[in-house]
């Protein structure tokens, strides 16, 4: 149609945009970058004096409390992206199939409406009584909290943003292309590996970065359903509660910055190097307007 044009019509307009992104990712990113300088001074925070050192971090390595906190965060992290993108992918799904779309996503979106810690506390509620429950009525003595329900409560906060981050990567998909894959004999599972998945790809992986990125940040739900065990998150604020802001909290504050962009970056050049996604951008810059 004359007078309308793709994104890739003016390259100058595509690179503009690109830029104008990337200048305000930056922006929101400088606090995170200020604090990696801070965590890189021998004298820390408010000296007039900077001498780059990476002592704090040695220290942090060496301590055992660190080391297993990480392990449980990186446990906790892939349980949640392999049990939460799914679910998020078969509610998308779901979704386009549904008559009543407005109610569904709703229910999908009403965690998000609930405060951290109101929702933690009714988990915690709901899980003691499940317990006593359990230990009065079928005398069953092991359940308690553990890393099982602090796994529910990040299942039940990283979901809904699995389930938009896919939906709307699917809102471009055309259902006709499974029933069109079907009708040449296509099995379900077929239709959707080759013919959906390639597609929504992108979606997918972006919910996967999502996902882990939420789990490996999340304080409020893990610190009262932990059962115990400390994630790097909840080790962190409670050693800032109990030290104060040592040069170490800083180091530790870097490392949750640096593991949170590390997950995007190269969730986004795996994407951009997808043979499809480069034979995409070559047809849009060549799109005439």
């Amino acid at each position: 149609m004359s007078g309308v044009g793709s994104d890739y019509s003016s390259p100058w307009a595509h690179r503009a945009k690109w830029l104008y992104t990337l200048a305000i990712v930056l922006c929101l990113l400088l606090p995170v970058f200020y604090t990696m300088y801070i965590s890189f001074n021998d004298y820390g925070f408010g000296s007039p004096k900077y001498e780059f050192t990476l002592a704090y971090y040695v220290n942090l390595l060496e301590n055992e409390e660190i080391r297993q906190s990480l392990q449980w965060t990186l446990l906790l992290c892939l349980l949640t992206v392999v049990t939460s993108v799914p679910m998020g992918l078969l509610a998308a799904k779901f979704y386009k199939q549904t008559r009543y779309k407005v109610s569904f996503v709703m229910l999908m979106l009403l965690p998000l409406f609930i405060p951290a810690d109101i929702m933690a506390a009714s988990l915690l509620v709901f899980f003691k009584n499940l317990s006593r429950f359990l230990g009065a009525w079928l005398e069953v003595e092991w359940f308690d909290l553990s890393w099982f329900t602090a796994w529910i409560g990040q299942i039940l906060w990283t979901m809904p943003y699995a389930f938009v981050v896919i939906l709307i990567t699917m809102s471009r998909y055309h259902v006709q292309q499974t029933e069109a894959a079907r009708s040449c004999g296509a099995t379900a599972w077929q239709a959707f590996w080759q013919v959906e998945f390639p597609q929504i790809r992108p979606g997918v992986f972006s919910s996967c970065a999502f996902v882990f990125i939420l789990s490996f940040n999340e304080y409020t739900r893990t610190n009262l359903l932990n059962g115990g065990f400390d994630t790097f998150t909840t080790y962190v604020v409670n050693y800032m509660l109990s030290s104060g802001m040592e040069p170490e909290v800083y180091a530790m504050s870097s490392i949750i910055g640096v593991t949170s962009m590390v997950v995007v970056v190269s969730v986004i050049f795996y994407l951009l190097s997808r043979p499809e996604l480069r034979e995409l951008e070559e047809r849009g810059a060549t799109a005439d307007p």
